[in-house]
């Protein structure tokens, strides 16, 4: 690459500062304009989904006596006899150029039919424009030769989207899909690769490419965090001999209303990740917590270059640092994987850990340790009673299941491998030799109790959360579905701009809950009480006085409760116990809790049918037992918060290309994605039987503006 400035504007196309490529076509005349990018892509190693490739085309020409072959400025077309450019340009000069914007084969044709003519001096200039090409020379000095990713043999054939704009406004559609419409519009058959490569680049035209969003989204940030509570953390590196240029590793970021909705939410946090599905390898990072009614709230987020122990350990700091800051006994819930255990336990244990979390209470999600139980013995009917037996309450229970898996999985293991049975145990960390696994408690033997078993969680730290709805999270809610396959500046813009729809709608329904007498908790809370309180009913319950004291509930006192359900009776205990404040009035205040023999109220700190039909023997709220988390003042305040779009929102796509150039000639600092993360396509496409790899789900855009023909090729607006 070399500087053009020398170059003036022609025909109002001012030619300093685009990127002056010299190299020399293979075999130029022949060659198609797919040919043409694919050559471009292989030079200067481009991936094959850069949709902001520019190429215009300068032509001219000045008939002389001289035979001259075809001389390129940016690709010199050489035959016998190279033009020095001074003596080309003294025959040129003063001459007009035709000047053309090389966006289909019809165009690049109608240049490369020109360059067939004899007997004439031409001037055919070519200029080669996109993101990585303004970087380039700091893009190589970031990776090595031999990481870069040479160009892929998988392009189009063609170049169908000469006009763009119009339909590829709103791409919320699959290729299949988009292409019937795509078809009403243009009134003639669009291919499936055709419709793939014009969604994608509407999808870059909306939220910027792929490559361009590494130096947007730390830029947008800035813009979103200017309100209070925030947080955002940056990993990057310098480029060596590039100073103006950093590589963008890691990137993290909270929303101040999120984190301060979290103080109201139940001390859990479930964390997960999940790959991203475009131009560029890496990893999206979530902590999730959960409301009184059992409502998701996102309360961080992460792009990492993958789930590695060191990547995750980056995570957990952040999040301590940034969400959890001062509040003790926070549990997080999280998949069953040797680098999230890994990391948990460096950042609880670590003697030499910078910011410890000595206080984390770390338990393992129930669907992923089910899937690990699925791909082990292959039977689903066994993994469903090993739900089972994660979510069994009751000791008495819990050992018949676990019997029950021990001799069915017995007998499983026996079918598959004959009388001598013998596996080798898989996915556990910390084993020092193998062993062999012939049931279910061999499989289990590693795996402690209090992590995967509700029945023995310490200290009810999960409060009844298995982590059964994270493993859906990036396809069910509202906030993350979708986003795994978009640019990461859109990936920051969409979910700021959904959390800020999702606590508006989440803030009423909350209010209109809070402000009806006749709801007392949250509505799930509601709906689950009203059903115990009818089984409350058909309790009986007999009362067992502390003998000391006969009438009265005294502090320090216990009473007992015999409750009969049917044939069966569990014994609730009341406590009452004085906190020695004395009250204005006189007296001391009594702190009241409870304990069934059922464990309901231990581990899910809200009260079970025994204990409700004791509160209704006896006159007491049912609410004095219930854990304040689940009350609607709390509720209220979890999503009281209001976000506000920046003024600075609004025009930062019409600031984007600013930002670009002017950290391009100027000394902003720029920051630009590891080569080395750049992927190959998941299917690209080549013909219309093929199918994208990417998910269904992964494809549903939220683009929410432009015009939008229906199927009909009607527009919708």
């Amino acid at each position: 690459m070399e500087d053009v400035s020398r170059l003036f504007s022609l025909r109002g196309e001012p030619l300093d500062g685009r990127a002056h490529i010299v190299a020399e076509l293979p075999q130029p005349r022949p060659m198609s304009l797919a040919d043409l990018r694919l050559w471009i892509l292989k030079l200067f190693r481009l991936h094959p989904e850069t949709q902001d490739l520019f190429i215009m085309g300068f032509f001219r020409e000045y008939s002389t006596n001289i035979l001259s072959d075809s001389f390129v400025d940016v690709f010199t077309y050489s035959e016998s006899v190279e033009v020095e450019p001074i003596h080309l340009e003294s025959h040129l000069g003063g001459m007009e150029w035709d000047t053309r914007y090389i966006s289909g084969d019809r165009c690049w044709t109608s240049f490369a039919n020109k360059m067939k003519r004899k007997n004439m001096v031409q001037d055919f200039r070519l200029y080669v424009d996109c993101h990585q090409l303004q970087h380039y020379d700091a893009l190589r000095k970031a990776a090595r030769d031999d990481m870069l990713p040479p160009g892929t043999e998988n392009l189009p054939t063609d170049d169908s989207h000469d006009n763009p704009s119009g339909p590829v406004q709103g791409p919320k559609l699959m290729p299949e899909e988009f292409s019937v419409y795509l078809d009403g519009w243009y009134n003639k058959n669009i291919s499936l690769p055709e419709a793939w490569r014009a969604k994608q680049e509407a999808l870059e035209r909306k939220f910027g490419t792929f490559y361009s969003s590494y130096n947007s989204a730390p830029r947008l940030l800035q813009v979103i965090e200017r309100s209070p509570g925030g947080f955002v953390d940056i990993q990057d590196t310098v480029v060596a001999g590039c100073e103006d240029f950093r590589v963008l590793h890691r990137i993290f970021w909270a929303f101040g209303h999120c984190i301060q909705a979290f103080r109201y939410c139940r001390p859990v946090l479930c964390v997960k990740g999940a790959p991203l599905c475009g131009k560029y390898q890496g990893v999206l990072l979530t902590a999730l917590a959960l409301d009184g009614n059992d409502c998701l709230v996102p309360v961080a987020f992460a792009v990492a270059e993958s789930e590695t122990k060191d990547s995750w350990l980056w995570f957990l700091r952040n999040v301590k640092q940034a969400v959890v800051k001062e509040r003790s006994g926070v549990c997080i819930i999280h998949d069953y994987k040797a680098e999230l255990v890994d990391s948990v336990d460096d950042i609880q244990n670590h003697p030499e850990e910078p910011h410890p979390w000595r206080d984390v209470q770390s338990r393992w999600c129930m669907q992923h340790l089910a899937q690990n139980f699925l791909a082990f013995f292959g039977d689903k009917k066994l993994m469903a009673l090993f739900k089972r037996l994660c979510q069994q309450k009751r000791a008495s229970k819990f050992a018949n299941i676990w019997k029950e898996l021990d001799e069915s999985t017995l007998k499983c293991v026996s079918e598959k491998n004959g009388d001598e049975a013998e596996l080798r145990e898989d996915g556990d960390h910390g084993v020092d030799s193998p062993r062999k696994i012939t049931k279910f408690s061999d499989w289990i033997r590693l795996k402690p109790k209090e992590k995967w078993s509700l029945l023995h969680d310490t200290n009810s730290a999960r409060y009844g959360i298995m982590g059964t709805d994270m493993s859906d999270v990036y396809t069910h809610c509202h906030v993350l579905k979708g986003i795994l396959s978009l640019p990461l500046g859109a990936i920051v813009e969409v979910t700021f701009k959904r959390m800020a729809k999702y606590f508006n709608n989440t803030s009423a329904a909350a209010n209109e809950a809070i402000n009806n007498p006749a709801i007392e908790f949250p509505q799930r809370v509601q709906d689950d009480m009203n059903l115990k309180m009818q089984k409350a009913h058909k309790h009986q319950v007999t009362i067992c006085m502390n003998p000391k004291n006969k009438n009265v509930i005294l502090g320090g006192d216990v009473v007992k409760y015999e409750v009969k359900t049917g044939q069966k009776s569990v014994t609730v205990h009341l406590y009452s116990k004085s906190n020695g404040i004395m009250k204005k009035s006189g007296g001391c205040t009594l702190r009241k809790s409870a304990a069934c023999s059922c464990n309901n109220l231990r581990l899910l700190r809200r009260p079970c049918s025994h204990v409700m039909a004791v509160c209704c023997q006896i006159g007491v709220s049912t609410s004095t037992y219930i854990s304040p988390y689940y009350s609607l003042p709390y509720l209220g305040n979890t999503w009281r918060g209001k976000f506000v779009l920046p003024e600075n929102l609004r025009k930062y796509r019409a600031i984007n290309q600013f930002w670009y150039e002017s950290s391009y000639k100027s000394k902003m600092t720029t920051w630009i994605p590891d080569k080395k993360l750049e992927c190959g396509l998941p299917v690209f496409l080549t013909s219309d039987s093929a199918q994208t790899g990417t998910d269904v789900e992964e494809q549903e855009q939220i683009i929410d503006s432009g015009a939008i023909p229906d199927h009909q090729g009607t527009k919708k607006h």
